[in-house]
């Protein structure tokens, strides 16, 4: 079974096109000028700052500047594609719901060093670690954050969050004073060896490939840095114990290669006491909500439990 032979087809194109990422990077319109074009044409209000001690990050603010509420955002992309047009399509569509529900909210997009350009582990983990503790210094409060991201860019949240609970030689501390308002975590790329049954599975369903997300792993980090901070499946569940979010979303395709994965993960975060849902979306793909938003098919489970868990959340 499958969502509609539209969705079939484009996620076979995509199996295609993911195959050889690097080409894919090497073309791929830059993230901070996807983001102005978007804004300009949507006529979002959009400002960029730079990041301190960051080694060159910036912030994206998309959204009313007197906003309390904020969604700190890590796009996907193996960490070396940038930002996609349809992460900004979502996005204004959710502050929009947010908007006509009173919630006066803002996404802060992170953008970050890829590894395209020659930027690898640890930086990306340094510079997501700095963008929270820049929101946090202009005043944002613990419990108006919601810190996410979609598959390499929910690695990073995870990595963030080890950051809070574990010193990293690499990374300054940082402490927060409360629980944030909760992390959402999207078809997240936990686990760089593509062993699990589900990659076979759903080698025929998928949208991402194993020879793709190989390319990307070992592009990001070198095998003797595979650690927690780098690869979040190393950890086991004691790990996650005390993460301070108030909810968390672990939210993933049925079809997905990373799928048993991604449920390792959700046990884990249970196990150690955390405040997780963990929800399947049949007959959908590695970051379904943003290919639907980018291909305008219709939208399935993923978008709508997202937007759903934003509400309850914010």
């Amino acid at each position: 079974m499958s969502r509609s032979a539209a969705h079939d087809e484009r996620n076979k194109a995509l199996r295609e096109v993911f195959s050889s990422p690097f080409a894919l990077a090497a073309t791929a319109t830059p993230t901070a000028e996807i983001i102005s074009n978007y804004a300009k044409e949507r006529n979002i209000e959009h400002r960029v700052e730079e990041i301190p001690n960051s080694e060159g990050a910036r912030l994206h603010w998309l959204g009313n500047p007197s906003a309390r509420k904020v969604v700190l955002y890590y796009h996907g992309g193996g960490f070396a594609v940038p930002i996609l047009r349809g992460h900004l399509i979502f996005w204004s569509e959710a502050l929009d719901k947010l908007s006509a529900e009173g919630k006066d909210v803002l996404v802060a997009f992170l953008e970050y060093g890829l590894t395209k350009d020659g930027v690898k582990f640890p930086v990306q983990v340094l510079q997501g670690t700095e963008a929270l503790r820049e929101i946090l210094e202009k005043g944002f409060e613990p419990q108006n954050i919601i810190v996410a991201g979609d598959s390499a860019g929910a690695n990073l949240v995870l990595a963030v969050i080890s950051v809070i609970l574990h010193p990293f030689e690499a990374v300054q501390p940082l402490r927060l004073k409360s629980p944030l308002a909760g992390l959402l975590l999207i078809s997240p790329w936990t686990k760089y060896d593509n062993d699990s049954q589900s990659w076979d599975d759903n080698a025929s369903k998928d949208a991402t490939t194993k020879t793709c997300v190989s390319q990307l792993s070992s592009a990001y980090v070198l095998p003797e840095q595979r650690n927690p901070y780098s690869e979040p499946s190393i950890a086991d569940a004691t790990w996650w114990r005390g993460i301070p979010a108030n909810k968390i979303l672990n939210i993933y395709g049925g079809y997905e290669g990373l799928k048993d994965d991604t449920t390792e993960l959700g046990r884990k975060l249970l196990v150690a006491g955390n405040p997780v849902e963990n929800v399947e979306c049949p007959m959908q793909v590695h970051i379904d909500f943003v290919l639907d938003a980018e291909s305008g098919l219709e939208p399935g489970l993923m978008t709508s439990r997202i937007l759903d868990w934003l509400s309850i959340t914010l």
